[in-house]
């Protein structure tokens, strides 16, 4: 029992939870990334009401067409209109480069703890967003865009702790590298709860879609993915893929240029971290598992490409 619990005082996992809500200072959406994210969910929605909605930010118009034109979607010819972005490449896809845009915008400063890199936080983001994606196309009833939007916000909890915690979250890094155990486990054991329970409150606050913010919140629990939905499956699947790549790179780079490790990786991650019953329920199996990380592993350039356009 803690001293806050044996004098009644509220435990970290109550004072977080409700401090989350109570957050004054968390960045907002802006009310375009709003508008087309609840544009979005229409079924009736037409592209030229996302133009319309977009082109109202001037600054946000440029900052999707020069992502749209990055090497990362790959398109043979130059976009020059929102319209015509949304026509190519669909209403959630300018989406997801919207919201990508304000996210990395609000929270692009240096982390509270120095061994927590925002940059590789994001990198790894846009990489499990495209790993997400690859893996709902080895689906039956997941949308590609909407497994890259749940990708991409995952781990939105712990850049909200490291912002508003931080002697929680250093307190969390520094476990996660005494005891090496995963980061999201030590969270568990400093905070009672981890950035994917802390990243489902911030999700419900900015109003994401419900599959989407229930995704996030089982990303590190094969057995809520499972019972959750396919899409969860594809963030659950689609974290652990980016971990292993992300993990041999970094092997990679650390003989170059003798780097340690990053906290984030204190326990090598594996295909085999993968639970049994996800495979099961994916129909995917050690071949297709490794194809796709040799697949992120050639997208890792191109994300880091798009991570590079974000900046508004």
């Amino acid at each position: 029992m803690t001293t806050e619990q044996k004098t009644g005082g509220p435990s970290a996992e109550d004072r977080v939870r409700r401090s989350v809500g109570r957050l004054q200072n968390l960045p907002a959406l802006s009310g375009v990334v709003s508008k087309v994210i609840a544009l979005a969910e229409n079924p009736t929605v037409s592209g030229q009401q996302v133009a319309e909605v977009v082109g109202q930010d001037q600054a946000m118009v440029t900052a999707i067409l020069k992502i749209v034109n990055s090497p990362f979607y790959g398109l043979n010819r130059r976009v020059s209109s929102i319209t015509h972005a949304v026509i190519l490449l669909g209403y959630r896809t300018v989406r997801n480069i919207a919201l990508s845009t304000s996210l990395v915008n609000a929270f692009s400063g240096p982390g509270q703890d120095p061994r927590f890199n925002r940059r590789k936080f994001w990198a790894h983001s846009i990489f499990t967003a495209s790993a997400a994606r690859l893996v709902a196309g080895r689906l039956r009833n997941v949308d590609a865009e909407e497994a890259f939007l749940a990708g991409l916000i995952h781990d939105m909890g712990r850049i909200v702790i490291d912002q508003y915690f931080s002697k929680e979250f250093s307190m969390a890094l520094d476990v996660a590298e005494k005891k090496s155990v995963p980061l999201h486990l030590a969270e568990k054991a400093v905070l009672g709860l981890d950035h994917a329970e802390v990243g489902r409150l911030i999700a419900q606050k900015w109003n994401f879609p419900d599959q989407v913010t229930e995704a996030v919140a089982v990303h590190h629990d094969a057995e809520g993915a499972v019972r959750t939905s396919e899409l969860a499956i594809s963030i659950y699947i689609g974290n652990i893929l980016s971990h292993v790549a992300e993990w041999r790179a970094e092997q990679e780079q650390e003989e170059r240029d003798d780097e340690p490790v990053s906290p984030v990786f204190a326990v090598e991650p594996k295909l085999e971290d993968i639970d049994a019953s996800v495979l099961e329920h994916s129909g995917l199996n050690a071949e297709s598992l490794e194809e796709l990380v040799c697949e992120i592993e050639g997208e890792m350039e191109k994300a880091q490409a798009f991570l590079s356009s974000l900046s508004m």
